[in-house]
């Protein structure tokens, strides 16, 4: 069978890329091993935003952009239909706590420097926007309201179908296993478990399977160490609560890191960067129901009517294994010495898939870099150039 581009990875960078590959008139074929967003993309907290990427000034802008084409996109579709929820996010402080205080307004300033809107709240501010949580008198907040949280498997459900509707096709639980080539390096296609595919580009979007991806479908064992760490992440889902319990995406590093917003199921999402650290070692049921304890038990000190713990049995618990760059920034790129072969990799997928999908297929429809992309390609890593 014969393609213009083969996309490999059914998650939502692929998905979201393959449709905007499909946009620009080529004909593109989607593979999957297991099902459409079945991995990464079905157990993450799903923040949209721009809001804690303020160090390097084009890594923001990328994502700005990503939060940017979301708002687009749900102008232009309707924001249920594509999954979005822009409620906004506020960063929780206490001005008895000096160091995350002054933090945070030095990063509403530099959020605002940077064009992205950033909006202080003294605690009459947050007990309107949040009713029910319960605020100290020395609670103050850093209101977001560009930030959204996203359905990650609705959005790719959705990308699938303008896919689709574009001509492209989508072969699930089909495992690419080798690189097709000339002598010269140029792609040929691939060869699948569903036999051959043909076409003069190919890209990868496996997330944290990028390094083994590489290395099977190249037979090139130094891929294994391209530079992408696994880092899990543990959510906690809650039955159905209150309608509006929780009104936008709260986030806070008073007592350890903290995050939690309302789910699209009807109860609540919750995670901790603290507790995912937890989890590298040991991912035992136990050592994960103990865990999802003291997240539950956290919750009910903002919202003291919430269940907490005595909910955990009725709760879903799942683990996410995010693909993390170790300079932490996407890569995004031709692969150096395989004419037409193209990669994918973020630790912020779900805020930049449809910007680095996009800009992906620019560079895959006309050979050209767009500036925006420019810096986070693979020249910058060890072995490819940098």
């Amino acid at each position: 069978m014969q393609f213009d581009v083969l996309v490999v990875g059914g998650g939502i960078i692929g998905v979201t890329h393959a449709a905007y590959l499909a946009e620009r008139g080529l004909k593109t074929c989607l593979l999957e091993r297991r099902g459409l967003a079945s991995g990464t993309s079905a157990h993450n907290f799903s923040w949209v935003n721009a809001s804690t990427k303020t160090t390097n000034e084009a890594y923001h802008h990328l994502n700005a952009r990503g939060v940017a084409m979301y708002h687009d996109l749900a102008k232009q579709f309707g924001a249920e239909r594509i999954g979005l929820n822009p409620a906004g996010a506020i960063e929780l402080v206490r001005t008895s706590s000096p160091t995350t205080y002054d933090n945070a307004q030095q990063t509403a300033k530099r959020l605002n420097d940077l064009g992205y809107t950033a909006r202080w709240l003294e605690v009459d501010d947050l007990r309107h926007l949040e009713p029910n949580i319960d605020f100290a008198d020395d609670h103050a907040g850093l209101l977001t309201p560009d930030d959204k949280f996203l359905n990650a498997p609705h959005f790719a459900g959705f990308m699938a179908a303008r896919l689709k509707n574009l001509g492209g096709e989508i072969f699930e639980n089909c495992a690419a296993l080798e690189l097709l080539a000339d002598d010269n390096g140029k792609v040929q296609g691939l060869r699948t478990d569903q036999g051959n595919l043909r076409a003069p580009r190919v890209v990868l979007a496996t997330g944290p399977d990028t390094p083994q991806t590489l290395a099977a479908l190249t037979g090139f064992d130094g891929f294994a160490k391209f530079p992408i760490n696994k880092v899990p992440g543990l959510l906690v889902t809650t039955p159905p609560v209150a309608k509006n319990l929780v009104r936008h995406l709260v986030y806070t590093d008073l007592g350890g890191e903290f995050h939690f917003f309302p789910d699209f199921n009807g109860g609540l999402r919750i995670a901790s960067d603290d507790v995912d650290g937890r989890i590298i070692e040991d991912q035992t049921p136990g050592h994960l129901h103990h865990l999802a304890s003291g997240l539950l038990t956290r919750m009910q000190e903002f919202i003291p009517g919430f269940a907490g713990a005595d909910c955990l049995n009725d709760c879903t618990l799942s683990i996410g294994i995010r693909a993390y760059p170790e300079d932490g920034m996407s890569i995004a790129g031709a692969v150096p010495g395989a004419d037409g072969l193209f990669l994918i990799a973020t630790h912020s997928g779900v805020t930049l898939a449809p910007v680095l999908g996009n800009l992906m297929a620019q560079l895959v429809d006309t050979g050209q870099v767009p500036d925006e992309l420019a810096p986070f390609g693979l020249h910058r890593l060890a072995g490819f150039g940098g």
